[in-house]
């Protein structure tokens, strides 16, 4: 397994109690986590400037949808998705954010029917990210 795909893992693992319990999420384990894995990739001769500048995009997308439209989509949410693209690429990204969409729309359309959630309630993005980064890997 390459140090990117162990970087990218444990950026969807690391953050998954603190946003299920305090939805927060510390960026600068991501941010070493990312810088990390490019340094290592750089060396191992396998980084791709290109590739990691496309793969950055969604990621800034979400961050500044987030910023936007009011704190919808969290700051740390958007920083683990550009550092997952930066080392991963545009494409892993895209089906990462696809199954965890899909994820997040099952789960959200499931307890607004039984009354557990209600128009304005936040759900934590993290379990899904990680759920999406399941199916990424799987497609």
């Amino acid at each position: 397994m390459e140090i990117g795909h162990m970087c990218s893992l444990l950026m969807v693992i690391y953050p998954l109690y603190s946003d299920i319990r305090e939805q927060r999420i510390n960026i600068l384990p991501a941010m070493i986590l990312t810088v990390g894995g490019i340094f290592l990739e750089v060396f191992g001769g396998r980084f791709d400037m290109k590739v990691c500048l496309m793969g950055m995009l969604p990621g800034m997308c979400m961050y500044f949808m987030g910023k936007l439209f009011g704190n919808c989509i969290g700051a740390g949410d958007g920083v683990l998705i550009t550092g997952i693209g930066a080392l991963e690429g545009i494409s892993f990204c895209i089906r990462l954010l696809a199954f965890a969409g899909i994820c997040i729309l099952a789960f959200s359309v499931g307890m607004l029917a039984f009354g557990k959630l209600h128009l304005k309630s936040k759900v934590a993005c993290v379990p899904f990210l990680a759920m999406g980064y399941l199916g990424a890997w799987l497609v």
